[in-house]
């Protein structure tokens, strides 16, 4: 009897403790020296069909662990669909992202100054949303209405897409993924017109309309102000704002070069034929951009001529613009 406690003692012992390492090693250690792992959990499956699926895939190793871990923490009823990335997890960081619905997100960051196609694109690129289901609730404003605090365009959301960083979840719906951009530019933009115009929203969409226009025209933040300064005292004086961003918005291109014909263009975006505004902004203006059409430069300045480094020669009457353009464009 003693001799048979001490064998079962020493076989037992070592036993219980490979049942533990392995326990262990299951739940906290890494399962696969695999990198990265995309997985798709389907609604209405439960922990044992989540289970073939993390296994098939090589995510774990041992599904009956995984399901009597959920078990025990409980967590067998909370386990969420979606799509979710895993880098070499352990069993319990398996567990907690799909207890916590930490599903896949794509990170995309907008640059100032992009109209909706790009931005369209920008997004169907990434395998978020189609361009043209994205484009379809951009033209369709109605969607929102009396959601946010300002009045909302008519025809199209254009320049009202606050350019960021933004985190979208793959399969996201084109109406959500519009909601955060409105969202965002509520929360950065509105201010700063509040703090100038207060409740009164009646000149926002001018606003934001010029701004786009100064976004597009200016290549250094510095000469922001000054180059909205420009438009308005154009405006001021009865002329034309005659700003080429607002033809290549017309044309569908910003990186086409224009030549007299295009000036001719016959779009209500044709500043150089139209007075006045254009029927709405031409792309997404930056918070910077709005800050210095809010607050444009005192000058004399009517025209401005780019010198070929980014920046621009301002001038205070024709004769000396058309010096500035033989100088810098012909020169």
């Amino acid at each position: 009897m003693q001799l048979r406690f001490f064998w079962w003692k020493k076989v037992a012992a070592p036993v219980v403790f490979l049942m533990i390492f392995l326990v262990i090693s299951w739940v906290f250690l890494p399962l696969h020296s695999q990198g990265r792992k995309v997985v798709t959990i389907p609604p209405g499956v439960d922990s044992l069909e989540i289970a073939h699926i993390l296994s098939r895939e090589k995510v774990i190793k041992n599904k009956f662990v995984f399901v009597f871990l959920s078990k025990i923490l409980g967590w067998e009823q909370n386990l969420k669909a979606g799509k979710y990335e895993f880098f070499a997890p352990s069993m319990l960081e398996v567990l907690e992202k799909l207890q916590k619905g930490q599903i896949k997100t794509h990170r995309v960051t907008f640059p100032e100054g992009l109209p909706k196609w790009e931005i369209a694109e920008m997004l169907n690129q990434r395998g978020i949303v189609g361009k043209e289901e994205f484009l379809a609730v951009v033209n369709n404003p109605g969607i929102y209405e009396d959601e946010f605090s300002f009045s909302l365009p008519e025809d199209s959301l254009e320049g009202y897409l606050y350019p960021d960083t933004y985190h979208f979840i793959e399969g996201e719906a084109p109406e959500e993924i519009v909601r955060k951009f409105l969202s965002r530019f509520e929360e950065i933009i509105l201010p700063l017109y509040e703090k100038l115009h207060g409740e009164d929203k009646s000149s926002l969409q001018k606003l934001i309309i010029l701004a786009s226009i100064v976004e597009k025209e200016a290549r250094i933040s510095s000469e922001k102000a000054t180059i909205a300064g420009v438009f308005y005292n154009r405006l001021r004086k009865g002329m034309r704002l005659m700003a080429d961003p607002t033809i290549k918005y017309a044309l569908g291109d910003f990186g086409e070069k224009l030549d007299r014909q295009s000036l001719k263009t016959p779009s209500p975006y044709n500043t150089y034929l139209y007075f006045g505004f254009p029927p709405g902004p031409i792309c997404s203006p930056g918070r910077e951009t709005v800050y210095a059409a809010l607050h444009p430069a005192k000058v004399d300045y009517l025209y401005f001529v780019a010198r070929g480094d980014g920046s621009h020669q301002f001038s205070k009457d024709y004769s000396e613009h058309l010096r500035a353009v033989y100088q810098y464009q012909r020169g």
